[in-house]
């Protein structure tokens, strides 16, 4: 069993509020949960700013290249939503 890492850094727009932040990060986590049972995500601590989101996102496959692309096509997927930038995404197949 592979299990393949993406780390997404974020850089989030109009965010006044951690009940604002909240609901992007609740948006973001709820994509990958779509994505299937081979998916799990989660936010990982940071500076403590609004602004700056870090998530994690494990996808479980058999296949190290399918896993590779699998996690490449969920990156490009997160870079077009108008809420946020992906700032930087880094794929670790463990």
């Amino acid at each position: 069993m592979k299990a393949g890492l993406l780390t997404l850094s974020f850089r989030l727009y109009s965010i006044e509020s951690l009940k604002g932040r909240r609901s992007v990060v609740k948006r973001i986590l709820a994509d990958v949960r779509r994505m299937g049972p081979a998916f799990a995500a989660c936010e990982v601590p940071g500076n403590g700013g609004l602004t700056d989101l870090t998530v994690r996102v494990v996808h479980l496959s058999t296949d190290a290249r399918f896993t590779d692309s699998t996690l490449r096509r969920v990156a490009e997927r997160f870079e077009r939503k108008p809420d946020y930038a992906v700032t930087e995404s880094a794929i670790e197949i463990l």
